[in-house]
């Protein structure tokens, strides 16, 4: 069914692609919008209840949402701060957000304007403010942060290079999303494709609470995101690129939307050879797997495609597709200026280049910090952030996927991918929130439960039901209910592990065992 529905989207998406009808299609009035899911659904030779099922999977695409003029971030870094608790007094009546990314200050909030259009801001004592993310280069070379000298040169590097695969190859340039998969591989195996039409997607929806730095690349630095994309077109044989940019990051759109302009009014010479297209995301966590995502696109109910065939050979439309991250594709530019073996010199034997680092608002000085990979993590946190502002216990690193830390261990650690894998951690995304003493660590195993439980695209078994037996199990226990069997826990989380499609199943062990581990005594009461 999904081929052929595939192949029937795919009819659409010359002027706009079937997710885009849908999300134009949800009105305040339920009657109108089933009435206009049904037009869409005839126009493509589809079901009602198939339009519907996509359509009825996002946390925006309803009439209810779209009825209120605020949306209140309830993401982990306004969570455990209490910041969010503190908003919701202020809009009684209001929406909910996950993570506006704007973890830095607190607070975080959308507001519809007449028209429709939602910004982001941060509720503060003076009231609503648009605050902008502190940057700290800490680099040397400060890839990421430095602002291009030229624009048009960004592009024309990646026109002019005959080597763009080998340079990718030497940089062992590693996927900033979390999987640390090599760039240069998926380029390879979709260059040997023979497919007349390939595809660029750029994953922009940072789904990970805690994380910012995709919004910054995207609202300051979008023309470094898309002449990587350029890049990788030049070099894997493709010619549109797709920017699946995050619902909750409206200044991100508008900000790519100026740059595709921008790219457009350069010579033909450059502009003739790719075109950029926006798709805005609609509120799914599971969507940052590049397969849901690739699903959400071609708008299809957005679950896991089982694996293989792999994106490179099969991905959109079923035509080959490299996806690939906000901050990956940002670094391409400057390995093209500066040479392969020049960025694979920065950083450690694993991990090259530079990393983004996104601190919450517990931290004394807060914001978006770019290291090379192997700095310090105790030198980031106590000398460079100066700290924390609250009693901390432990750090969130990598987001709900990522790794829980106890403060007492920071100085174990180095910042890249193999620092953190080898002790049985993760760096993940790189957003890090501060957990405080008095946060109990048994309502945040609640919290990355709940979460994943909501957001899980229901696909497999383990997945669907093993996230919400586990936030049942750990509810009873915080309710004092019934006490939890450790066996049976363990043995979830170990089904979990082997038998989910994807990481969001597959990843929750690894942060729920680094809370058991480090934080014991703390939790011995609510175990038998």
């Amino acid at each position: 069914m999904s081929k052929n529905a595939r192949t029937l989207s795919q009819q659409l998406d010359s002027e706009a692609t079937l997710f885009e009808k849908i999300q134009s299609a949800i009105d305040l009035d339920n009657k109108t919008t089933n009435s206009t899911l049904a037009e869409i659904a005839e126009e493509i030779k589809l079901s009602d209840s198939f339009v519907k099922g996509s359509s009825s999977f996002y946390d925006f695409l309803n009439a209810e949402e779209k009825a209120h003029d605020t949306l209140v971030c309830q993401g982990t870094a306004c969570m455990v701060n209490g910041s969010s608790s503190e908003v919701l007094k202020q809009y009684k009546k209001c929406g909910k957000a996950m993570c506006v990314g704007h973890c830095y200050q607190g607070g975080a909030l959308l507001k519809r304007d007449s028209d429709g259009r939602l910004s982001s801001f941060c509720h503060t004592q003076q009231g609503l403010e648009q605050k902008d993310i502190p940057v700290y280069g800490l680099a040397e070379s400060n890839i990421l942060t430095s602002k291009p000298a030229s624009i048009e040169a960004l592009y024309q590097t990646a026109l002019e290079n005959q080597n763009i695969p080998l340079e990718l190859e030497h940089s062992k340039l590693r996927g900033r999303g979390g999987g640390g998969f090599l760039f240069a591989f998926k380029c390879e195996q979709m260059a040997k494709t023979t497919s007349k039409d390939k595809y660029i997607v750029c994953n922009a929806d940072e789904g990970d609470p805690g994380a910012f730095s995709d919004r910054y690349l995207l609202e300051e630095q979008p023309h470094k995101v898309m002449a990587g994309m350029y890049a990788a077109g030049i070099a894997a044989g493709a010619n549109t690129g797709y920017l699946y940019i995050r619902y909750e990051y409206p200044e991100a759109i508008t900000a790519v939307e100026h740059a595709i302009k921008a790219f457009n009014a350069l010579d033909d010479s450059i502009s003739k050879h790719f075109s950029f297209r926006i798709v805005p995301g609609a509120g799914s966590y599971v969507c940052g797997e590049e397969t849901a995502l690739l699903n959400s696109i071609e708008g299809l109910r957005p679950e896991v495609r089982t694996r293989p065939p792999y994106p490179a050979t099969y991905g959109l439309w079923g035509r080959p597709t490299i996806v690939s991250n906000v901050e990956t594709f940002a670094n391409i530019p400057w390995i093209l200026q500066n040479g392969g073996d020049a960025f694979a010199a920065i950083g450690t034997q694993e991990s090259k280049g530079t990393k983004l680092i996104s601190l919450d608002s517990q931290f004394n000085k807060p914001g978006l910090y770019e290291v090379d990979f192997g700095y310090a993590f105790e030198q980031l946190i106590y000398t460079d952030a100066g700290g924390f502002n609250v009693d901390v216990k432990a750090l969130q690193v990598g987001g709900p996927l990522g790794s829980i830390v106890a403060t007492e261990s920071i100085d174990k650690f180095t910042l890249d991918f193999e620092s953190f894998q080898t002790q049985g951690f993760a760096l993940g995304h790189a957003g890090i929130i501060a957990i405080p003493s008095t946060f109990p660590m048994l309502k945040f195993m609640h919290h990355i439960f709940a979460y994943m439980a909501d957001e899980s695209c229901g696909k497999c078994t383990p997945c669907r039901l093993g996230t919400a037996k586990a936030e049942i199990l750990i509810n009873d226990a915080i309710t004092k209910k019934s006490l939890m069997d450790g066996v049976f826990l363990e043995e979830l989380l170990s089904l979990l592990e082997t038998t989910s499609l994807c990481a969001l199943g597959g990843g929750i062990p690894l942060p729920i065992r680094n809370i058991i581990n480090q934080f014991e005594e703390e939790l011995t009461p609510y175990f038998i």
